[in-house]
């Protein structure tokens, strides 16, 4: 690995001149960079199965009778079921045992009632009688406690996909692995909601392959040929993975609980590593310069892992193209990598960057 030009020459400042504008960018950046460390450490966790790539999708066959009330929908392919309030009118989500389990008021408030076993059983995607709560009684008067306002409301329903991390046996794409249904209620009235659920197609393997191939060819010259040159494609991979990750946090409804790390890791990435290429010509080291390289590439490695899952799962719960996301990945896991490495390697041979003498 070579240095940049930039590292070679110690050009002539005044000291004091230096000092100061050095320690200011010194701050300022510092002063970012812990504030997104923050906001990445303080983010709600997601769910314990927040909608994330899956190999199912869920279809609603048929909603009997048919009502203009209500609006049913899928969500993440099979994780959620997700039913909007059209009209004004009281609408019953019956539980595993018949209980009432939601329930949307006319007003648009949507309640849930907290001694039924499903609001217990619906926090994750598998979930199982071990950690029911004493209180807990599907015969008991409901208790109910407000979970949403807008008449809009999404949960993990077990009768809507597959309840077990490994396929069906003997399942090929395409075939059918369960057909079920969901009891409602709308304005006192009886409505069946059935499901079924499919099988699809293992996802391609090209996109995430052209994605390391891209990053490998576009990385490692830059990694040769000087920092502002690795600064050029981390920001351009960084970039990607933040916008992707904006889209993946907005595709989906705020209750199903997207992690706040689809876009705050590569939001990190981009702030260090453009703080890398502000402060190169007023350090005395390249100490902070690589420590910087280290923090964005592993940041947005760890974006990269975060989403390993979409590489191998069929389908991705985001409204940005599957191929984009899955090239992306390869891309962010790439160059993240050869950033942190080229980082670390620095930190080992630092370098001055700044004559101390007048």
């Amino acid at each position: 690995m070579t240095t940049s030009d930039t590292e070679r020459r110690t050009p002539c400042h005044s000291p004091a001149l230096v000092g100061v504008s050095a320690r200011s960018w010194v701050r300022t950046v510092v002063a970012t960079t812990l504030l997104l460390a923050v906001l990445i450490v303080s983010a709600p966790p997601a769910a314990a199965d927040a909608a994330g790539p899956t190999d199912y999708r869920t279809d609603i066959v048929s909603v009997r009778p048919s009502t203009p009330s209500i609006e049913l929908s899928m969500i993440g392919g099979d994780s959620f079921m997700r039913l909007v309030q059209l009209e004004p009118v009281e609408v019953l989500v019956l539980g595993y045992r018949g209980e009432p389990y939601l329930r949307f008021d006319p007003d648009g408030n949507v309640v849930e009632n907290r001694r039924s076993p499903s609001t217990w059983l619906n926090q994750d995607r598998f979930g199982t009688d071990e950690s029911l709560p004493s209180f807990v009684d599907h015969e008991a008067p409901p208790d109910w406690r407000r979970v949403a306002d807008d008449g809009s409301y999404a949960w993990h329903d077990h009768r809507s996909h597959w309840m077990n991390p490994s396929r069906p046996p003997g399942a090929e794409p395409g075939d059918q692995v369960l057909e079920a249904t969901v009891p409602i209620e709308v304005a006192g009235l009886p409505v069946t909601v059935t499901v079924a659920s499919f099988l699809l197609e293992d996802p391609p393997w090209w996109p995430a392959a052209l994605g390391v191939v891209v990053a490998l060819a576009g990385g490692i010259p830059a990694v040769r040929s000087g920092r502002l040159s690795l600064v050029a494609v981390v920001v351009a991979a960084a970039t990607a993975a933040l916008v992707l990750g904006i889209i993946a946090f907005r595709s989906v409804p705020a209750e199903t609980e997207p992690s706040s790390l689809l876009w705050l890791l590569p939001a990190l990435a981009v702030v260090t590593i453009l703080a890398v290429a502000a402060l190169r010509n007023r350090l005395a080291t390249t100490v902070y310069l690589d420590g910087l390289s280290v923090i964005a590439g592993s940041t947005l490695a760890a974006w990269a892992l975060t989403r390993f899952d979409a590489l191998t799962k069929a389908l991705i719960p985001s409204d940005a193209p599957a191929s984009l996301d899955r090239l992306v990945i390869g891309v962010a896991l790439v160059i993240g990598g050869l950033a942190a490495l080229r980082g670390f390697y620095g930190l080992a041979r630092p370098r001055r960057l700044i004559d101390p003498t007048p």
